[in-house]
């Protein structure tokens, strides 16, 4: 029997042999990629989802007024602050009572070249206390001037600054300072208000002309301006470019109440989860529980309509970062839209093999199938 080698072909037989091998790849490479871009993306939930597997998976297809997932549907704010925001106005009047200052301490927070600063303590019988300003808030805002991109001593100057303009003004100025309430937001994951006309959205279909109000609550992430990554005097990192964004802000929406809810979801907890997701400023679909890429199952998925993860604890990269803040407190039938900004998304990369363009925001709705194996409400 005669075994053949290597050795026993010619360095002619041998090149022509690599150059087929790299133009078959060439030629699978180029074909994916026509696929990928060309292909086309559709929710199928309406059609996979069974009836037989009970009321929390009939939950997970409502009708598209309900969950706006649907072209034909939109969602908008009332207004663009986020709902943690507090904003005080100070008169003229006030300012020159004072004496001793506000009576508030300053301190900070600080990761490489970021700042925040927070209320470090308020000072007994002080005018901030009359206001009913809190420690651990983060200062927002001073007379209009951000204060999330400077530290203390910064924010003391733009207080200062702030106080003699009022001060020396011929007219009836007034101190405007806005802070941020770093456990409201959470709290109203807990317990979304709805009372409030500046903490919701308004929802319309566009298909009949109906409108209603759903509670809704955000918070800014990370704000507005320049996110060039430097060194503390200053300077560039190897390989940084001048580079800004504007300000991250992340929206939940509850589209769908649970119909009780006395366990809510919380770190280390088991979701199985149903969603949709799009892409805010075009509407494409690049995701789901139950997509179809040109009417074709995704291999692997095997039909599913749900999917599972670990609250605050999935590897990186596997689901966005959003999902860890947005689901948190949810129940079990209960429905969100979680518009994601890029910072908790997927960033100034995007996600090119999902049609995910770089800075892009994301829109989810998501529905909570069961927690930690238990489909009924808890």
């Amino acid at each position: 029997m005669a075994v053949l080698s290597l050795k026993d072909e010619t360095t002619e037989e041998v090149n022509t042999r690599r150059k087929m091998i790299q133009q078959f790849v060439i030629a699978a490479s180029t074909s994916c990629m026509t696929r990928s871009s060309s292909a086309i993306m559709t929710d199928d939930t309406l059609t996979l989802a069974a009836p037989s597997l009970g009321d929390s998976y009939k939950q997970q297809t409502p009708n598209a007024f309900n969950s706006p997932s649907t072209s034909t549907s939109t969602l908008k704010p009332v207004n663009n602050i986020p709902s943690d925001e507090i904003t005080f106005t100070i008169t003229k009047s006030e300012l020159q009572s004072i004496q001793g200052g506000l009576g508030l301490e300053l301190g900070e927070v600080s990761f490489r070249t970021n700042f925040r600063v927070v209320i470090k303590s308020v000072a007994p019988n002080s005018l901030a206390a009359r206001l009913g300003i809190m420690p651990n808030w983060i200062v927002v805002s001073v007379n209009g001037a951000d204060a999330e991109r400077t530290n203390a001593s910064g924010v003391a100057i733009y207080f200062s600054k702030a106080v003699k303009s009022v001060l020396g003004g011929s007219s009836s100025g007034s101190l405007t300072l806005t802070f941020r309430d770093p456990a409201k937001f959470k709290s109203d994951l807990q317990n979304f208000p709805r009372s409030d006309v500046d903490t919701t959205s308004v929802i319309s279909d566009d298909s009949n002309g109906r409108e209603e109000q759903l509670p809704t609550v955000s918070t800014k992430v990370a704000p507005g301006g320049e996110t060039t990554q430097r060194y503390q005097d200053g300077s560039l990192r190897p390989g940084a470019s001048v580079t800004s964004q504007s300000d991250q802000v992340i929206t939940v929406t509850q589209l769908i109440p649970p119909k009780m809810c006395n366990r809510r979801a919380t770190t280390d907890d088991l979701l199985e989860i149903s969603y949709l997701g799009t892409i805010l400023e075009s509407g494409a679909v690049f995701d789901g529980s139950a997509v179809k890429i040109n009417g074709e199952a995704i291999p692997g998925r095997g039909n599913d309509v749900s999917t599972f993860f670990v609250l605050g604890k999935q590897p990186f990269g596997q689901f966005p970062p959003g999902w860890d803040v947005g689901l948190d407190g949810m129940c079990v039938g209960e429905r969100r839209r979680l518009i994601v900004p890029p910072v908790l998304a997927y960033g100034s990369t995007g996600v090119p093999r999902r049609n995910i363009p770089p800075n892009a925001t994301l829109v989810y709705d998501v529905t909570l199938v069961s927690l930690n194996g238990l489909a009924t409400p808890q």
